[in-house]
């Protein structure tokens, strides 16, 4: 008997358990009632995003994060075999819940594996005070003036991308931006007026990126992208997107209209890369950037070319 998808959701809506089913890449296709109740995040929320990117932060019970060092969800689209685990999950108001979850295959009529289903129910809470803990998360991943992630959560999408690539082949590129000249335009405009141009080139960013992309403060005027393409020309028109943007970005200071410019260095991941290898090779790129003139953007592969963009052999 063929279940149609419209009667599915409304036996798994009235399950008393929480239900989201994820593509081997991990990204969210279903959600059921329980899951928005357990969690608090809305069904459409969730459909289409990243996994990684979903706000739940699966950690197991000694605080190590699970997206980082060892994805359940990724071990049963290898496996084949279905599997349990006690994890918990961070709770839309910032409190940590204690689950546990299992995680069950859905193959085809080959045997070859579609889908996986999480379900999961609530053992207990683990952190009373939710505005604490919420405070506490947003100081650690979060930079407050841009309100973009920080460098720490960065490094943690790294580590991520680089699981990914190792297990599932899925690669991506890393960007390194920087605004030209931000040190003379504090010294010219002020401090304020230079937050105020950090705040405006972040919201600037975050209105023109794809859902699957991540963009982060690394440090100062220094932003960095991480973005899953198949080939690194696929990150040329990101690049040149978001060099647009912030081009046309622009604050008012004493009546004036005040903008700048980025420069950009971009790097494909390679089989032999660590973290530290891609980000050195990024962060030269875009230091090579800097001294072909600044407003471009550098990459090193043989890639079509439009716009202000060049090569550079950094290996």
């Amino acid at each position: 008997m063929e279940l149609k998808e419209e009667n599915f959701r409304k036996i798994a809506d009235d399950l008393p358990f929480g239900l989201y089913i994820v593509e081997p890449d991990r990204t969210i296709v279903y959600w059921n009632k329980e899951a928005e109740q357990i969690t608090g995040y809305k069904r459409e929320e969730m459909v289409g995003k990243h996994c990684p990117q979903s706000g739940l932060f699966h950690m197991d019970e000694e605080g190590r994060s699970l997206c980082q060092f060892f994805c359940p969800l990724l071990a049963t689209v290898e496996s084949g075999e279905k599997s349990k685990a006690r994890v918990t999950f961070l709770h839309k108001n910032g409190y940590r819940i204690l689950i546990d979850t299992y995680f069950v295959p859905l193959k085809d009529e080959n045997g070859e594996t579609k889908h996986v289903a999480e379900i999961f129910e609530v053992v207990g809470p683990v952190e009373a005070d939710s505005r604490l803990v919420e405070n506490l998360h947003e100081i650690a991943f979060h930079d407050s003036l841009t309100e973009l992630p920080n460098r720490l959560y960065m490094e943690s999408i790294l580590k991520v991308r680089f699981y990914e690539y190792h297990k599932l082949f899925r690669p991506f590129a890393v960007m390194f931006m920087d605004i030209d000249h931000f040190h003379d335009f504090n010294i010219k405009y002020g401090h304020v007026a230079g937050d105020m141009m950090l705040k405006s080139f972040a919201d600037s960013i975050k209105e023109n990126v794809r859902h699957e992309d991540v963009i982060g403060r690394w440090g100062g005027e220094e932003f960095v992208g991480v973005c899953p393409v198949p080939y690194e020309k696929d990150a040329v028109p990101i690049a040149n997107r978001l060099r647009d943007v912030v081009n046309q970005a622009y604050i008012i200071k004493d009546g004036n209209k005040l903008s700048v410019t980025v420069s950009i260095g971009v790097t494909f991941v390679r089989e032999e890369d660590t973290l530290k290898s891609i980000v050195d090779r990024a962060d030269r790129l875009l230091f090579k950037a800097k001294q072909a003139g600044r407003d471009r953007i550098m990459i090193d592969a043989d890639v079509p070319l439009v716009g202000k963009i060049e090569r550079a052999d950094i290996r």
